[in-house]
């Protein structure tokens, strides 16, 4: 009679190991969680260069009407301290486990090295129906390792045609290409997706990639060099390396690209670990709360590369929560605020850059408008006095400029340029520079506009300035040219020179250009000589308008102790505030207006210039709208 087992206790313990029902449907499942093929061809191409090879080739094939894709490198080879059949035995039998996974995060830093799951080989689940693994060492024959799609058998056999030679390679051989993978692996999409995927990988390795393509035709590029691609925009100064407490540092390498992001050309900052792309934009990583401003800011793009972030294991896609994520998320704060100061200053220079090239040309749109048509009231210009009061207003007939630099009065001698006061660098808490003046992005002329009597002598000077409006610290050079026949320079090179007026009045244009290094910048300032600069009407011009924002006000324009207000708040300025082609026609509109308000002195007719103004840039913005629905694009000048 058999013996019963005892019976257990209700609150005994019980032990055991977690293992997988059948092992097969893990594995099963593990590839599957590879969707990409794009990703799981990288991942081959990461094998090779973990394998530290110096070329790589990838080629996409078609034999007796099947498609394979072969990637053949010139690595150390697989396990080559094993023989072989072994070695290939163990690559089979080994599935979720990787000779890679015990380096730390600074050896892997050090050797670029990314595998550390042991699945990427199953992400061939994804290409194809089979993959050959052919391995050769030097000294052996070589092998080859057969696996097949939702099977669970492999063969390992002797390469056929192949002698032991003294030659080490790898190649891995996918048959029965997908449709989908293989439209997703034509030559130029495939090298592209890898130059960004694997950019870190491909910098920091001395490693030839070509990606061949004999399936393509017509003038489809048949053979392309995989290179890393370069980012656009100008270099922020943040530190290239942050440090993170028990971790390797972080590389930070971020540039600002401004305007290009419009067209959506930014890609965004993208988060690498070891050379690795691991999340295109900071927009994947919301569970650690980064998916926030600065570093989704469309305006920048770059790369953030922390060597300690693990990642799904599968698609080899977003970062896993723990402890040396948290460290990241942590160490990024560090910069956040002064990343956050700096787009700020430059959008605001952006705005103050353009309000000043719409000025300027709205001023020479109206520039002879007083001469020509002498029964108009130009409107009231500031003088010295009236500015401690108020902005400082454009150049009209008392020889002010924008940047508020005193003409010299009748040709005689003249007065000391009155500089704009520097602007004050970012600082930490112990009063350190954040951020050094970067490199040149511009320049301007003191004074932006020259009125000068005839046969007198005016000096005149550039300053370059970078991105944020700070004078830039690195060697510049200079170069002056005068249009028209107006004068002459005593210098044509130097940051200050000396412009002699000629002995007949008349217009002309002066001109700088700026270079240092690579980068070039340009800027203009219009030349008027005359008989006298204290003739003619000489508090009446055209000033630079005094932004009010008051968004509940029906006025759009007024005359406010003698200056010129313009209602930013208003819903018309709104509409056309970020088009500058749309928003100087506004501004031209509505200086019309006051001309003939201050002409004809009568108040009545405030009300029906304001709704002729109401009407006029209802219609300009419809029709402007039409206009870019028509093209498919933006309008001409548009930012």
């Amino acid at each position: 009679m058999p013996r019963e087992k005892p019976r257990r206790k209700p609150d005994e313990e019980v032990r055991g190991r977690v293992r997988a029902h059948d092992p097969f449907d893990l594995i099963r499942w593990l590839a599957l969680s590879q969707p990409d093929p794009r990703k799981a061809l990288a991942e081959l191409v990461q094998n090779s260069l973990d394998a530290t090879a110096r070329k790589i080739r990838i080629s996409r094939v078609r034999v007796r009407g099947i498609t394979y894709l072969h990637i053949h490198d010139d690595g150390e080879g697989v396990v080559p301290e094993m023989d072989r059949p072994e070695a290939l035995r163990y690559i089979a039998t080994h599935i979720g486990h990787s000779r890679k996974r015990a380096l730390s995060p600074s050896e892997r830093m050090e050797l670029m090295t990314q595998g550390q799951y042991g699945i990427g080989l199953l992400g061939f689940w994804s290409l194809g129906q089979t993959l050959e693994m052919r391995s050769s060492v030097a000294g052996q024959k070589a092998h080859r390792l057969v696996l097949h799609r939702d099977r669970p058998d492999f063969v390992i056999s002797p390469l056929r045609g192949r002698l032991p030679l003294e030659e080490t390679w790898t190649e891995v051989v996918i048959g029965g290409l997908h449709r989908e993978a293989t439209s997703a692996l034509i030559a130029r999409r495939a090298a592209d997706y890898l130059a960004a995927e694997l950019r870190g990988q491909l910098l920091a390795r001395d490693v030839e990639v070509v990606v061949e393509d004999r399936i393509s035709r017509g003038t489809a590029p048949k053979r392309i060099a995989v290179r890393p691609p370069k980012f656009l925009g100008e270099r922020i100064p943040v530190p290239d390396l942050l440090p993170v407490e028990g971790q390797p540092a972080i590389r930070v390498e971020i540039y600002f690209i401004g305007e290009a992001a419009e067209d959506g050309a930014a890609p965004g900052i993208g988060i690498y670990c070891s050379g690795t792309l691991v999340a295109e934009t900071f927009h994947e990583l919301a569970s650690l709360g980064l998916d926030r401003s600065p570093w989704t800011d469309r305006r920048l793009t770059g790369l953030v590369d922390f060597p300690a972030l693990h990642v799904a294991p599968g698609s080899r896609r977003g970062v896993i929560l723990d402890e040396a994520a948290g460290a990241f998320a942590q160490a990024l704060i560090k910069v956040e605020d002064a990343l956050t100061a700096l787009l700020h200053r430059v959008e605001l220079e952006r705005v103050e850059q353009l309000d000043r090239t719409l000025m300027r040309d709205l001023q020479r749109a109206f520039r002879d408008f007083y001469r020509q048509r002498p029964r108009y009231a130009m409107l009231p210009i500031q003088d010295e006095k009236d500015q401690a009061g108020g902005p400082a207003l454009s150049e009209g007939e008392n020889g002010i400029s924008a940047h508020g630099v005193a003409a010299a009065p009748n040709g005689g001698a003249e007065v000391e340029p009155i500089t704009e006061p520097p602007i004050a660098p970012e600082t930490d808490k112990e009063g350190r520079e954040l951020f050094p003046p970067g490199s040149l992005a511009s320049v301007r002329i003191i004074p932006g506009r020259l009125r000068v009597a005839c046969e007198s002598t005016r000096r005149v000077r550039a300053e370059a300035l970078d991105r944020t409006g700070r004078a830039v610290a690195d060697a510049v050079e200079f170069a002056w040219l005068l249009e028209g026949a107006v004068g002459s320079l005593e210098a044509q090179t130097g940051a200050e020179i000396t412009f002699a007026a000629g002995p007949e009045p008349g217009e002309g244009l002066l001109t700088v250009t700026a270079r240092s290094q690579a980068v070039e910048a340009i800027a203009e300032a219009p030349v008027d000589v005359v008989e006298d600069v204290s003739a003619g009407r000489a508090r009446e011009g055209i000033p630079e308008p005094e932004f009010v924002n008051q968004p509940g006000a029906s006025w759009r324009s007024r005359m406010q102790d003698g200056r010129w207000q313009v209602n930013s708040g208003h819903g018309d300025f709104r509409a056309v505030a970020e088009r500058p082609v749309l928003k100087l026609r506004y501004l031209a509109l509505l200086f019309a207006k006051e001309i003939v308000l201050r002409s004809h002195q009568d108040p009545r007719l405030d009300e029906p210039l304001e709704q002729m103004a109401e009407i006029a840039s209802y219609a300009d913005i419809r029709l402007s709208a039409r206009g870019r629905r028509s093209r498919g694009g933006k309008e001409p000048g548009d930012a």
